[in-house]
């Protein structure tokens, strides 16, 4: 009767160190993905970051260039409207007839 009591102890002695074997074997397969998973998250996070960045320094290079272009419009509707004598005289005419109908 010992001797049987004696196996079936060895036998759940095994038993348990197996399943604790298993159960570490299993957490780390589980903290091996989570670290691929982590690592994989932060990587996809600084592509995107990357990307984003990429398209709103050509947006705003963008942007500049159209608000460059419209000031050099701006500039020369400036210089046009400055050498045109006739309009000039137009709109001193346009004032002086203002201020005399007061």
């Amino acid at each position: 009767m010992d001797n049987t009591i004696t196996r079936i102890m060895e036998i759940e002695k095994q038993c348990a160190d197996e399943i604790e074997s298993a159960e570490r074997a299993s957490r780390q397969t589980i903290e091996k993905h989570r670290k691929a998973v982590e690592k994989r998250k932060t990587e996809e996070n600084a592509r995107i970051a990357d990307k984003n960045e990429a398209r709103l320094k050509e947006t705003v290079t963008e942007e500049q260039k159209k608000i460059e272009a419209a000031f050099h419009e701006a500039e020369g509707d400036l210089e046009a409207l400055s050498r045109d004598s006739s309009l000039k005289r137009e709109i001193q005419e346009r004032i002086v007839s203002i201020l005399l109908t007061d």
